[in-house]
């Protein structure tokens, strides 16, 4: 395969996970496509958006997202991204690489069981067991408790099935909020990881 071979497929695997988590950081881009060393990584995402197959903005980072050209590339039929989801997106990111990426991980797969709901922020099954992610990012604690009630529900009906009980994880930036989801989560039995 030549250069220019090479540099292609790179870019099309990066604008793939582009299209996969709406919006990443050069860091979170580096380690999640192994891009090498800051210059390089810079240098491929620099190029990728002179090319205007990636676009980004400032906020306290550079932050990248895919332009038009860029979903056309790789048949993307994604719509325009709301910005006021940039935190969330980058917060799961931050936790897809603290988890070592795995390789199921799904955003926002509906689980239906019964008569109940749950649209979890990604799913991903770790030693046979299914693991559920909630970022909390601007739900209020109410909702979040609401949450938890219907993950102790989920939590039996896995049971049932499967026999083991799921993991949820919840990842804040908060520590008082982390306190109180540990708290609920105890109160109700889950079986719970908070980052």
């Amino acid at each position: 395969m030549n250069q220019q071979q090479k540099k292609i497929r790179r870019q099309e695997q990066i604008l793939l996970r582009l299209d996969k988590l709406n919006f990443a950081t050069r860091k979170q881009l580096q380690v999640i496509e192994n891009l090498g060393g800051d210059r390089n990584a810079h240098r491929i995402l620099h190029e990728m958006e002179k090319d205007k197959l990636i676009s980004s903005l400032r906020q306290e980072q550079k932050i990248y997202f895919l332009t038009n050209r860029g979903k056309q590339q790789i048949g993307s039929n994604k719509g325009d991204l709301k910005k006021d989801n940039i935190t969330h997106a980058l917060l799961q990111n931050d936790l897809y690489i603290k988890l070592d990426m795995p390789n199921d991980w799904v955003k926002e797969q509906p689980i239906k069981w019964g008569e109940n709901k749950l649209i979890p922020d990604a799913t991903f099954i770790k030693n046979s067991e299914y693991h559920f992610v909630e970022i909390d990012n601007q739900q209020s604690l109410k909702v979040n408790y609401e949450k938890i009630e219907k993950y102790k529900s989920l939590s039996k009906a896995i049971f049932n099935s499967y026999k083991h009980h799921p993991v949820l994880i919840w990842y804040t930036l908060s520590d008082m909020r982390k306190r109180k989801l540990e708290e609920a989560c105890i109160k109700h039995g889950i079986k719970f990881k908070i980052y």
